[in-house]
């Protein structure tokens, strides 16, 4: 199948899919898990499905089924994409798959990459660890909110003492942890209200102000910021792609991936809670692919409303003038495309899709 109507804008993002017995073969560039990782439904193997997803169309191109998230079966998904033809101009995706921007380089040296802001958001959050001191403080505002005016009655003085300790314990707070919120702040800004690159400028020279302001030699937190910094730096590029590119409209989440895994794939496979074979996940995750190709869209919402009433292979055409069939005979169309018989009802064999 070659492309008719891919937008050219590209987001991947794996998938993992518990298999008990997964096969013992290794493959070339495989990269082991970690005995002591659990998995939902007790299994400790399996298989990570990686979609290839057009943005605009919502179709899936080219998937892969792999036994992890490795440079050799990253490098195979590309090289299909360039087999048939794909026009990748853009590619998002999370930052902890950074093989993946530098396998698509190599098939498209000059793919824009944007960095998906959700997971990087979430990274600076972890980073950090402010959150949980931002709910205490809240807390601590509320209750001095309650004592109110009753610090101002001489005979009060209960509350005064405690006024006083809640007050002593926000500004310990304040001081140990005020440099991280403030630049939590302005990371946040940076991702979700900067438009332009006058207002990404700015929020950077807000930021580089309060770090002047830091004593980076006694402050208890300055590695993390000092991490954080250099590394928001290092990948400049990839995270404000969406600014320095205004005119492409590049998404900055993998939002539209992650959907489809969780609303196509893993309520399934929760549902089910794994496979014994990895054969018969790779045949389950083939059809179910196969059904939301063709499967016709009923909700989407702006700015892909237009998309309502067709199928992924409907908007592509990559079948070019083959009439494509209705929902319910998919796999008779799917057996006769590929030159097989369908079997006959006494034939116990399983489909191969």
């Amino acid at each position: 199948m070659t492309p008719q109507s891919y937008s050219g804008i590209l987001l991947i993002d794996g998938k993992y899919v518990p298999v008990k017995y997964p096969e013992t073969e290794k493959l070339k560039g495989l990269i082991p898990r970690s005995k002591k990782r659990q998995r939902r439904g007790g299994t400790k193997k399996g298989l990570v499905v990686l979609p290839f997803i057009d943005y605009l169309t919502h179709d899936i191109p080219v998937y892969i089924i792999a036994s992890s998230e490795n440079m050799y079966e990253i490098r195979e998904g590309f090289r299909q994409l360039k087999e048939m033809r794909y026009p990748l101009k853009i590619l998002v995706c999370d930052q902890s798959m950074g093989e993946i921007a530098q396998v698509a380089k190599e098939f498209y040296p000059d793919v824009i990459i944007q960095t998906c802001l959700k997971h990087y958001s979430a990274n600076v959050d972890r980073e950090f660890k402010v959150n949980g001191v931002k709910r205490t403080m809240k807390a601590i505002e509320n209750k001095l909110e309650k004592i109110g005016g009753s610090i101002l009655i001489p005979t009060h003085h209960y509350d005064i003492k405690r006024a006083r300790e809640l007050t002593n314990k926000l500004a310990d707070l304040e001081f140990e942890y005020g440099y991280l919120i403030k630049i939590q702040q302005i990371f946040q800004e940076i991702f979700w209200k900067a438009k332009t690159i006058e207002g990404l400028g700015e929020a950077e020279d807000r930021m580089n102000a309060v770090i002047s302001r830091i004593n980076l030699d006694t402050y208890p937190h300055a590695q993390r910021i000092i991490k954080r910094y250099q590394d928001y730096y290092q990948k400049h590029a990839q995270i404000n792609a969406h600014i320095f590119h205004p005119t492409l409209s590049i998404p900055r989440t993998t939002n539209l991936i992650e959907g489809f895994n969780s609303t196509t794939l893993e309520i399934r496979f929760t549902t089910i809670r794994g496979f014994e074979r990895e054969e018969t996940a790779t045949h389950y995750i083939n059809a179910l692919i196969l059904k939301y190709r063709f499967h016709k869209f009923k909700c989407c919402k702006k700015p892909f409303k237009s998309l309502n009433g067709k199928s992924p292979l409907e908007i592509t055409k990559p079948l070019h003038d083959i009439n494509l069939p209705s929902r319910k005979n998919w796999i008779e169309f799917c057996r006769k495309l590929k030159g097989q018989k369908p079997p006959k009802k006494s034939d116990n064999t399983p489909p191969s899709y």
